[in-house]
């Protein structure tokens, strides 16, 4: 009976012990971890907006002429990539390219976020169908290629001050981004793995990720 009650004893002693544990790290060590990954967090998100700058108003783009998918209603409230395609550059078309298929693919059901390719030649709208189909571009609202002739072209890199290096528009895979105030906060060369991961994170930090998802970052259409 002494054994027996002892052992009694001693498992409401453990079984008070645990209790104790437990509602310390209720009271304690979750709001510890929760405050320790809202810190990161907003530590994350203030690092991504950082990077932004101010490149000035976007140029009104709606005096150029789509070619494929239409204009957005509006720009404004809404976050907008603008590249450059100049079909006579083949290996910066296919750079381009591969970066905005798997922009495109990760970032196809967001809302508020448009991609839109000034497109130079003689043929735009040819062009545009071309490249749309090699890239798995579909033909929708978020995806839009506006022609341009050689002056427009031109003209539209230096309305988004395009750092081309001396390179003439297109000679380089770089895009401008625009935010919800019309304002380009960033330039990004696609040719960068580095710059291309920094555009997908910056954009999934203002427009989350749909359905939560992961950056692609290996599979075949890896950044």
């Amino acid at each position: 009976m002494i054994t027996f009650a002892t052992t009694n004893q001693k498992m409401a002693k453990t079984k008070q012990i645990l209790s104790v544990l437990v509602v310390t790290f209720m009271l304690v060590g979750l709001p510890a971890i929760s405050y320790y990954y809202l810190t990161q967090g907003f530590a994350y998100r203030k690092a991504a907006f950082e990077t932004q700058g101010d490149f000035g108003k976007m140029p009104d783009l709606k005096t150029m002429s789509p070619v494929r998918g239409t204009h957005p209603a509006k720009y404004r409230g809404a976050m907008t990539v603008v590249g450059w395609l100049d079909p006579t550059k083949p290996a910066t078309v296919k750079q381009y390219g591969t970066m905005l298929d798997s922009l495109y693919a990760q970032f196809n059901a967001s809302p508020n976020l448009y991609f839109t390719t000034i497109t130079k030649g003689e043929h735009p709208a040819e062009t545009a169908k071309a490249f749309a189909e090699q890239y798995n571009l579909e033909e929708n609202s978020m995806v839009n290629f506006l022609a341009a002739d050689d002056a427009a072209f031109a003209q539209s890199a230096q309305g988004f001050q395009l750092p081309t290096g001396g390179l003439s528009p297109g000679e380089a895979p770089i895009v401008a981004l625009v935010d919800s105030s019309l304002t380009i906060v960033k330039h990004y060369n696609l040719g960068s793995r580095d710059e291309t991961i920094g555009l997908v994170e910056l954009i999934s930090v203002i427009i989350p990720l749909p359905a939560r998802r992961d950056l692609i970052l290996n599979r075949a259409k890896e950044l």
